[in-house]
């Protein structure tokens, strides 16, 4: 693939400091949050643990050997205080020395077989294996057998992952300008992002699908920029292979595939025809790994249909087009007159798009403060506004480029639909909006590429000025979690 080579080559020296930057918030972030403090990550720990011991996925419905924990896990939630810290505030986890005493001899005295019986029900075990295969192999080849050890490995899966994200970053920021300050903005926004630099200190699967999108976006700027070639196509395929296979929102990946295949087609028509036979070559990959998708979710008990059984829902009545238009735009903006009540709680856009986008961490009961979030709010609606006006003021400049543009575009509105739809049909079945801040991450390289975006469409002396405010206030926001988190969990 184009991007292996690319990465295969000298690392640009401004690239550098953004990629120890990554590093080092990842492993500060896995240091910092206590074990399984991340949303839901005893869960999908168990999952990662019940595969590197047997070789097996745990069950979603099906209950056997500890239960949904194997024995180990079960121990150390319950004894070290950690289940009664998840969502508690006000909770803390039981450091004292009889109690790790305790677990000392716990741990030394548990047979293999404590590891091993975590057999289920487990709620996260409806997601696809990739993520938790990969995991399993960093747990695996953790020497001891120390449980918080191998919680530590698998973590670092996810800072390795993190690292990489920021990399792709900058290499879909190069395709799009030459200035290298655009370039460090784009790629610093994704780096100093608390919240996904948070989701990679944790064990979650959703940290492999935002590296996914990324090297999807990244991979789509260059084929439409330069032209499709084997490596190129077949890169494309493969990623919307794997997207699902990561979890289930990655289906959303496959429309935009379609659209970047047809753009590149149409852009690159004499380049298009020499390719043609590896597209369908990549056709083969991408329906190999459908196939393993619709495999799973048909064989997993309690999944049974797309996305964890919510698409079930269409065919149950109660569904409309009007109600999903409705009900989105209601997220966004106010009611209109003659809308009717609204559906589920009060969650919209700031909510999804600033609190639990740019940070809520724990089992989301570490929050920024109020204004810090308003703040926020006020500087992503203006974002959106002022990257409206830059395209509407370049317009003659982007005329050329507007295949570049509907690309990146069909990413971002694909993932928008499908969580909406899926968020409006939980509404119907259960009330739960079934959608956080976290699910957008995979769009985090088009953030970046938007603030760079805007930034280079200010007066040339403002731009880069512009470029360390947002910088600063990236720093800012990382320190700021980073010490949220030390208070609420140490403090």
């Amino acid at each position: 693939m184009a991007l292996l080579r690319s990465a295969r080559m000298r690392v640009p020296r401004p690239l550098v400091p953004l990629l120890a930057v990554a590093l080092l918030l990842g492993i500060a972030w896995a240091t910092v949050v206590p074990p399984f403090q991340g949303p839901d990550e005893n869960d999908h720990f168990a999952y990662v643990q019940r595969l590197a011991e047997t070789g097996t996925a745990p069950s979603p419905t099906r209950a056997g050997g500890a239960g949904s924990h194997s024995t180990e896990v079960q121990r150390a939630l319950v004894g070290l205080g950690l289940t009664a810290t998840m969502g508690n505030a006000g909770a803390r986890p039981v450091w004292n020395a009889a109690a790790l005493a305790d677990w000392r001899r716990f741990d030394h005295a548990l047979p293999g077989a404590g590891r091993a019986d975590g057999a289920g029900p487990n709620p996260i075990a409806k997601n696809p294996p990739l993520y938790y295969a990969v995991a399993a192999v960093a747990y695996a080849v953790t020497p001891g057998r120390s449980l918080f050890a191998h919680l530590f490995a698998s973590r670092l899966v996810g800072v390795l992952l993190f690292t990489l994200t920021v990399a792709l970053t900058w290499v879909a920021a190069s395709e799009l300008t030459t200035r290298a300050w655009a370039r460090v903005l784009a790629t610093g926004v994704v780096a100093l992002q608390p919240q996904l630099a948070f989701m990679a200190g944790i064990v979650n699967a959703d940290i492999l699908l935002v590296a996914i999108w990324t090297a999807f976006v990244a991979l789509t700027v260059r084929t439409l920029n330069r032209g499709p070639t084997t490596g190129r196509v077949l890169g494309l395929f493969a990623l919307a292979a794997l997207s699902p296979l990561t979890h289930g929102r990655g289906l959303a990946l496959l429309p935009p595939l379609a659209v970047v295949l047809a753009l590149t087609a149409w852009r690159h028509r004499p380049q298009w025809r020499r390719a043609l036979a590896w597209a369908a070559g990549g056709a083969a990959v991408l329906g190999a790994g459908l196939l393993a998708f619709w495999l799973f979710t048909s064989n997993t008990d309690g999944g049974g249909s797309l996305y964890g059984g919510q698409t079930g829902y269409i065919h149950q009545g109660g569904f409309s087009v009007g109600g999903l238009l409705e009900n989105v735009w209601r997220f966004y903006f106010p009611p209109l007159p003659g809308m009717g009540a609204r559906l589920g709680p009060s969650f919209g856009f700031r909510q999804m798009w600033v609190e639990t986008f740019y940070g809520k961490f724990g089992s989301l009961d570490a929050s920024f403060p109020h204004r810090v979030y308003s703040l926020l709010r006020y500087g992503t609606i203006l974002l959106v506004l002022m990257t409206l006006a830059a395209l509407v003021v370049r317009r003659r400049e982007l005329r050329r480029d507007w295949p570049v543009l509907a690309g990146l575009a069909s990413i971002g509105l694909s993932l928008l639909a499908l969580l909406h739809l899926v968020s409006y049909l939980s509404l119907i079945d259960t009330g739960d909006t079934l959608i956080v801040g976290r699910y957008g991450l995979p769009l985090v390289s088009l953030l970046g590429l938007a603030v760079a975006f805007v930034a280079t469409s200010l007066p040339r002396r403002v731009g880069p000025l512009a470029a360390a405010g947002v910088l600063a206030l990236g720093v800012l926001l990382q320190l700021g979690g980073l010490g949220i988190t030390v208070v609420r969990f140490y403090g």
